[in-house]
């Protein structure tokens, strides 16, 4: 500190150097199993979805095709329904070079645009 950041500081003004608060990060949870009660809306900033039909998933699709990173959790539709969803999902991301990740139980997917990777 220089005399007069000293000086400075004695009389009650912002000292030469200033701190930066940095907020803790915290790891991404999710519970599986109820189903509408308690939905998660975003897992680190990334949205989650939940498609109860086909038809939805495409509607989701779009946010993707704007490189957009999204969640997509099957849990609230049956399992012929899911099954096609990620079949779906697959081909998507095949297509367009995508990452198609599961994160949980086969019930919740990453979907990274391509250029997108995961920061651990």
């Amino acid at each position: 500190m220089s005399l007069m950041g000293g000086i400075f500081k004695a009389l009650g003004f912002e000292s030469e150097t200033k701190t930066k608060k940095v907020k803790p990060r915290t790891k991404a949870s999710y519970k599986l199993g109820d189903k509408k009660k308690n939905r998660v809306e975003d897992i680190d900033g990334v949205s989650v979805y939940y498609p109860e039909s086909f038809e939805q998933v495409t509607d989701f699709i779009e946010f993707a095709k704007q490189n957009k990173a999204i969640i997509i959790s099957t849990d609230t539709c049956e399992n012929d329904i899911a099954s096609r969803i990620i079949d779906f999902l697959k081909g998507f991301c095949f297509g367009t070079n995508a990452k198609l990740i599961p994160l949980n139980e086969n019930k919740l997917f990453l979907i990274l645009p391509e250029g997108m990777e995961i920061e651990e």
